[in-house]
């Protein structure tokens, strides 16, 4: 056999080892088949935990083992690994999502502690290690009429990106809730899913920081661009939309979030564009500020319901053609 088919026979190999992998991640074995006494609540059982208690199989005098768990639990890098659960976000990010709010809870570090730690770890490597440290700091470019917001968003990313997050929770309900797969889920389903997707962006912003070091700009373009990527690879293992249907009713679902962002950002706004000022000058307009800050929350808002109910009536003529096809077939 030739060296190339070798080697394309070892590729594939190595892809089918990956694909089960992805399937099914973990293999539960039962590593104490002999009866066991539980030290907590004293009972008598077989199997890895105590089924009363939940205490592990084996426990007894504290250890120098036992300090060493200890601490590890503490930043998630004992039972449940973090740093695991991280790479199993990156690696198969639909599958995990879905065993979650499927029930399989053992699967995967506990995602609001996992958003809290890689948030304050990206905070204090960004905010803290760099600039006190390395004297290295990002060079954020205020673009136009940057404002409070503008700039709290920029410099507080773990922040906006949770944000972000949550405010999509309502628009996937609207959209996806008719799906093939995961069909009528909940807003609570929801949370965790926007929950994971906040913790994968903060991850990917933190692996293309060297890029982000060099060019803000180009740093910013490719992490809004892997993270479209893994979002629709989410959304599309999630849901089990094709992937043209999972792409326009994810399109609704970010110009929903893009028109409340907006409105957040009239809200919070200190100054206003003097451009728009300047508009209503010219056509000998007296208005203040605080009008125009809330007439722009209104459309904002306003094209946040359009966008939103449009994309229920598409989704509903979708589903419903989608329904009398199949009962035809």
């Amino acid at each position: 056999m030739r060296p190339m088919e070798l080697d394309r026979l070892k590729l594939k190999h190595q892809r089918r080892l990956f694909k089960q992998w992805k399937e099914k991640p973990f293999d539960y074995k039962i590593e104490h088949p002999e009866p066991q006494h539980c030290n907590n609540c004293g009972n008598d059982f077989v199997g890895n935990f105590c089924p009363y208690c939940s205490q592990r199989a084996g426990v007894g005098r504290v250890t120098w083992r036992s300090v060493h768990q200890g601490v590890m639990d503490i930043w998630g890098l004992g039972t449940r690994s973090l740093l695991y659960t991280l790479l199993q976000l990156l690696l198969r990010p639909g599958q995990l999502i879905g065993e979650y709010i499927s029930g399989k809870r053992q699967v995967s570090f506990p995602p609001v502690k996992m958003l809290f730690i890689v948030a304050l770890i990206f905070s204090a490597v960004v905010y803290w290690f760099f600039p006190a440290v390395l004297g290295i700091d990002i060079d954020i470019p205020a673009e136009g009429s940057l404002d409070a917001f503008d700039e709290w968003g920029r410099s507080h990313y773990s922040w906006f990106s949770l944000i972000m997050s949550l405010l999509a929770i309502i628009p996937t309900w609207v959209m996806f809730r008719n799906s093939p797969r995961n069909t009528c889920h909940v807003l609570p389903e929801g949370f965790f899913i926007q929950i994971f997707l906040s913790v994968l962006a903060i991850l990917i912003n933190f692996l293309v920081i060297p890029i982000s070091l060099i060019q803000y700009q180009v740093g910013l373009f490719i992490n809004m661009l892997i993270l479209m990527v893994y979002y629709i690879i989410v959304y599309k293992k999630l849901f089990g939309y094709s992937l043209w249907g999972t792409l326009w009713r994810q399109g609704f679902v970010m110009m929903t979030v893009v028109f409340l962002t907006a409105t957040l950002g009239c809200m919070f706004s200190v100054e206003i564009d003097t451009s728009i000022i300047d508009i209503f000058k010219r056509k000998q307009i007296v208005i203040s500020p605080m009008v125009i800050k809330m007439l722009a929350f209104c459309v904002a808002l306003a094209l946040a319901v359009i966008t939103l109910t449009f994309g229920w009536v598409c989704n509903l003529i979708a589903t419903r053609w989608t329904r009398r096809r199949a009962h035809k077939i």
